[in-house]
């Protein structure tokens, strides 16, 4: 360049257009240079840098309780045994006053809180109401250990309490029985022009019929375990008719809790005819009643076959 030429000969200066166009675009670094923005920068690149490795020459920096941007074999040795570690453990804050005392309990090894022992507690003295409107706030469970605990203080109670029990009253069981099964039916489409037993009809009451199922075999199983033995033989009957109106699907998959009620309630009758003690005419009662419930399921064939020895032996 010529020195003759001035300053702004080859660089013209810009129109107050371009000047706009220039500040409305992407800012640019300042071109001139100032000391302070350099020891700002030079200032936190030295704050976030990791510290060097100690070295003879150099003491090492005071040890604290975090150590941060470390590698573990550094937090190893760095350390202090003492700190209190950011780990997710159960801290005792029995006593906290020195840093020293902080007791620290794992939730795996520790062992689980003992559950206070629950207090049974009496009728109140002063409740002068009838006595069976007290009985009726009871459960069954509560009554059994009441008259346990009786008849263990009064023997001669247990032989007046076996003469006055009732048989099982079957109503409440024949009620929730039929409650369930009209869920069922209700479950079921009421369009004229489609199908109550196909596989989509099935599907709208499977959750029923399972409710009914568990119901049907779990009546039946605190029947057995209360030893009620007539009372079993007439739950099976009554159950069997309520398991008989139930719908039967297309698909032989989809009857099969059908087929595990009928299975249940002769399970339940043969344990009824081999621990019971049963006469003659009652199990001729049993043996029409029995024969009729053959076409329904061919496994009450074995309760057939066993009323059928028992009589020959009564002979």
């Amino acid at each position: 360049l010529s020195p003759g030429l001035p300053p702004g000969y080859l660089s013209p200066a810009p129109s107050p257009d371009e000047m706009l166009i220039q500040q409305r675009g992407r800012k640019r670094l300042p071109v001139t240079w100032s000391p302070d923005i350099e020891f700002k920068r030079s200032s936190f690149h030295s704050v976030v840098r990791t510290p060097p490795k100690n070295s003879p020459g150099r003491h090492s920096p005071p040890k604290l309780g975090v150590t941060l941007r470390s590698t573990p074999r550094k937090r190893l040795i760095l350390g202090d045994a003492e700190r209190i570690p950011l780990t997710p453990e159960k801290i005792d804050f029995t006593d906290i006053s020195t840093p020293q005392k902080f007791k620290l309990s794992s939730p795996v090894k520790g062992t689980p809180p003992i559950k206070r022992a629950r207090l049974e507690k009496t009728l109140d003295a002063d409740f002068k109401g009838p006595l069976d409107t007290a009985l009726k706030g009871l459960s069954p469970t509560q009554l059994i250990s009441m008259i346990r605990n009786i008849t263990h203080k009064h023997p001669e109670l247990e032989q007046e309490i076996r003469k006055e029990m009732p048989s099982p009253d079957l109503a409440p069981l024949e009620e929730k029985l039929s409650y369930l099964k009209s869920n069922i039916f209700k479950s079921l489409p009421t369009s004229r022009l489609t199908s109550k037993t196909d596989s989509p009809a099935y599907s709208r009451a499977s959750t029923h019929i399972s409710a009914f199922k568990k119901t049907v075999i779990e009546q039946g199983k605190v029947l057995v375990e209360s030893q009620h033995w007539e009372a079993v033989i007439q739950y099976v009957f009554l159950a069997w008719s309520y398991v008989k109106a139930t719908p039967v699907w297309d698909n032989q998959p989809h009857n099969t809790q059908r087929k595990q009620c009928f299975r249940a309630l002769t399970n339940f009758c043969m344990m009824a005819l081999k621990k019971g003690v049963l006469n003659r005419s009652l199990l001729l009662d049993v043996q029409d009643k029995l024969q009729s419930m053959v076409a329904d399921s061919e496994d009450i064939q074995s309760c057939l076959k066993y009323i059928q020895g028992n009589l020959k032996d009564l002979l």
